[in-house]
């Protein structure tokens, strides 16, 4: 019996046994996930090169039409490659709906498009080259479903080497944990049908919790009838550890950051809980660092200080890149600290109520937001190059939005670079999320939601916490 997943409307799943497919709804099944979870254009076809056996450029690859039998395709001059012949294929994975295996590929290192014969059995062969190449790239619910293509596959995708593998490569915004004080913790899912955690959302731990951080796939919660009671789990394989309490007192508003980042060479994950507080007696302002290390399972307090400001001071929207923790301030200051050289930076952000520190495409930006009546758009200013200047604006349309009601844009703190995520929230309280996506410049949304204090963004990783 291989596992099944009932589907939630929040995109959430739970596991349920069913009858092993047959091999034609497999090879279907994992057709469907390798071909629209991974972002695909609508309308690339498979295509056969014959003629001249001498390779060809990348530059001639890529700029083959969609369908070289569609009118206004005369840009393709065959004169200048007289030996090339494009022919399309048909009964392939699909035809001109899904994309090319090649054309995935192609963006992938030290890839040679011609290991490939040009006559591929694709039936036959797909289930090797999506294992060897393509489904490391895939979220953990879709990989809950291509455990149904066969025993081999079901053992190979629940391996902790392929947790291990899958954890580097697939780092997408996916989601977001909503924390509220009425109901338990939600999963919002950006694409019900690809990003999902098991139902109900954390239900798995011991005591119920609020999410405080979200890292690379693993999350930290806190118990909500005992402060010090931590958890770092992962929502996908419902594994979690739960965190030796600290010798440190952390006061009454500490702030908490989880740092993970997936490495080839740690097996079994190595991540930090950074906390930053304030002792509350002390004249000045001091804020102290207390780390807990998952390979000593201790805490230890830096000794590194910062006396620019308390913890007060400092929002709990903080974001971890590239082995640095970062907090906003509400001075209008950024609180850098690198957490393996324990040293500590302050650099000035135009700080507004709406804004949040945001990873754009590897730089770690701060991006504030306004509602424009004239246009109704949520306009998201954009600050980065190293000295936060204003960089770019981007435009989100509301078209929901009545004339004369009150509309209030948040932006969400989010480490991942591929989503700046913005709330709306009108007159009558009711709450939407909308994505922007970087690489696509695409916007996605608007989800409706309510009873929600914040939003953590998430990413659906199968990393194991065990190794």
């Amino acid at each position: 019996m291989e596992p099944k997943e009932e589907v939630h409307s929040d995109g959430s799943y739970e596991m349920v046994n069913a009858e092993d497919q047959s091999d034609d709804s497999s090879f279907e099944l994992l057709c469907s996930e390798v071909s629209e979870t991974l972002v695909l254009s609508g309308d690339e076809g498979f295509y056969n090169f014959t003629g001249s056996e001498d390779n060809h450029s990348d530059e001639e690859i890529k700029s083959l039409p969609s369908d070289p039998t569609e009118e206004g395709d005369a840009e393709f001059d065959r004169e200048t490659n007289p030996d090339l012949e494009v022919q399309p294929v048909v009964d392939r994975v699909n035809k001109g709906k899904k994309r090319d295996l090649m054309t995935m590929l192609d963006g992938l290192p030290n890839h040679d498009w011609f290991d490939f014969p040009a006559q591929i059995e694709l039936k036959n062969d797909i289930k090797a080259v999506a294992k060897n190449h393509i489904i490391r790239y895939l979220p953990a619910k879709s990989l809950f479903k291509c455990r149904q293509v066969s025993k081999e596959w079901n053992k190979w995708i629940s391996s902790p080497f392929f947790a291990h593998t899958q954890s580097q490569y697939f780092r997408k915004t996916s989601g977001f944990f909503q924390n509220s004080r009425f109901t338990a913790v939600r999963f919002i899912s950006l694409d019900d049908s690809a990003y999902g955690v098991p139902y109900p959302s954390l239900g798995f731990l011991p005591k119920r919790v609020s999410v405080k951080s979200s890292c690379n796939g693993l999350v930290l919660c806190q118990a909500l009838d005992d402060e010090e009671i931590f958890y770092v789990c992962n929502p996908a394989n419902m594994q979690f550890t739960t965190l030796r309490a600290s010798n440190s007192f952390h006061g009454v508003d500490p702030k908490f950051v989880l740092a993970f980042e997936p490495s080839s060479l740690d097996f079994e994950p190595h991540y930090r809980v950074i906390c930053l507080f304030s002792i509350p007696y002390e004249e000045v302002p001091i804020v102290y660092f207390d780390i807990y290390d998952s390979e000593t399972t201790f805490w230890t307090e830096s000794g590194m200080i910062c006396p620019d400001f308390s913890a007060s001071d400092v929002t709990s929207d903080a974001i971890f890149v590239n082995g640095v923790a970062y907090w906003e301030t509400r001075g209008g200051g950024l609180l850098a600290y690198d957490v393996k050289n324990e040293i500590y930076s302050v650099q000035k952000v135009p700080f507004d109520e709406s804004g949040a520190l945001t990873n754009i495409n590897g730089e770690v930006c701060y991006v504030r937001g306004r509602y424009n009546h004239a246009m109704k758009s949520c306009m998201l200013d954009v600050y980065g190059d190293g000295v936060m200047s204003l960089k770019n604006t981007i435009r989100i349309p509301v078209d929901d939005i009545e004339d004369g009601e009150f509309v209030d844009c948040a932006v969400l703190a989010n480490a991942c670079d591929d989503v700046v995520a913005v709330v709306v929230k009108v007159s009558q309280l009711q709450k939407h999320v909308y994505t922007y996506h970087v690489k696509d410049k695409k916007v996605q949304g608007p989800v409706v939601f309510s009873h929600c204090e914040k939003l953590i963004p998430y990413v659906n990783s199968l990393v194991s916490m065990f190794g």
